[in-house]
């Protein structure tokens, strides 16, 4: 059991708190018609080391504490069995909802399986699982149209033979598989319509682990092996923050345009300094937020639909002001 791994807090005050480009933040003025302190909620992470995981836990807890309901939490602690036993945990604790953000997408199928078992409703938040999977409701940012966005605009800048490095989280995961054929297909498709025909090559792909010291270890093999690199798509910016350390150590600053994913503020800074390219948004704290909203609304009776995104938002030197919170957590 992972006892160490769990906090529960309760709370009794509820406060009034599709795509598109230009939303900042979650709505978070929903009002539950009905007194939800008796609801035990209970978060899985699949980790909690890095601030993107930090973040989103914290908008999950306060957004469920707000409501009034009951928050326990756990760590998978970046291992399946123990985000398996973490579930297992949540469950013995007298969960109603359980909301998992799994590893794997078909290792935490049978954890699913068995919340149901015991009438648990399950709701899936940033990560994929397997299809047929019987949850309530599922969470995602856009993760192909992010990509997508990315795409376009590297294709509308002046890079006559883009040289292309991607840098990938994890093998076998399908956010990652999702943002960097999205990628492709809006870079495909933006020199299409700009030039009439495609030309890129794509020419190294590295695995990161989705840290920033797996970026670095992944852009130094890159850059010894291809030299010649004008982009870098990293599937999170922490990679890419890491892949630049690299590049400003080579003196490639000025060759090389990075791309990222999420919209981590040491991003922001550097997209308004000039070193970082564009990045697209998944924010934590629109996810957590959102998330709680559409347990609230279920248990609301509303009807929620089966998948949701949040919405995709491509940020360059354009508008970065608008998103950069130097006091957020991520």
């Amino acid at each position: 059991m992972l006892w160490g791994f769990l906090t529960l807090v309760l709370a009794g005050c509820l406060p009034k708190e599709e795509r598109q480009k230009v939303a900042a933040k979650a709505e978070t003025d929903y009002v539950s018609a009905r007194d939800l302190s008796d609801i035990r909620v209970g978060y899985c992470s699949p980790t909690m080391n890095g601030p993107f995981y930090g973040a989103l836990e914290q908008a999950v807890r306060s957004t469920a504490t707000a409501y009034g309901m009951q928050y326990l939490s756990t760590d998978g602690q970046g291992d399946i069995t123990r985000q398996v036993m973490a579930v297992e945990d949540l469950l013995s604790r007298g969960i109603q909802i359980l909301i998992l953000n799994p590893l794997d997408p078909q290792a935490l199928v049978p954890a699913v399986h068995l919340a149901r078992s015991q009438g648990v409703e399950v709701f899936i938040l940033d990560s994929t699982i397997d299809e047929g999977t019987p949850y309530t409701a599922a969470l995602f940012a856009d993760n192909q149209l992010n990509g997508e966005l990315l795409g376009l605009w590297l294709a509308e800048q002046n890079i006559a033979e883009p040289q292309i490095a991607i840098i990938s989280g994890n093998q076998g995961n399908p956010v990652g598989r999702e943002k960097r054929l999205g990628f492709v297909r809006g870079l495909a498709d933006g020199q299409l319509h700009r030039n009439a025909k495609t030309s890129f090559d794509v020419v190294a792909h590295g695995w990161g682990g989705w840290n920033n010291n797996g970026g670095l270890a992944a852009m130094e093999d890159i850059l010894v092996a291809h030299p010649y690199v004008n982009v870098l798509l990293a599937e999170n910016d922490a990679m890419a923050l890491g892949a630049m350390k690299v590049i400003q150590q080579m003196d490639k600053t000025d060759q090389i345009t990075v791309l990222g994913f999420d919209g981590q503020k040491e991003a922001y800074e550097m997209i308004k300094a000039g070193r970082f390219a564009a990045t697209a948004q998944n924010s934590p704290k629109i996810l957590g937020e959102t998330m709680v909203e559409l347990v609230v609304k279920y248990l609301n009776g509303e009807e929620v639909n089966k998948v949701n995104h949040t919405p995709s938002v491509l940020i360059t030197s354009q508008n970065v002001k608008q998103f950069h919170d130097p006091n957020a957590l991520f």
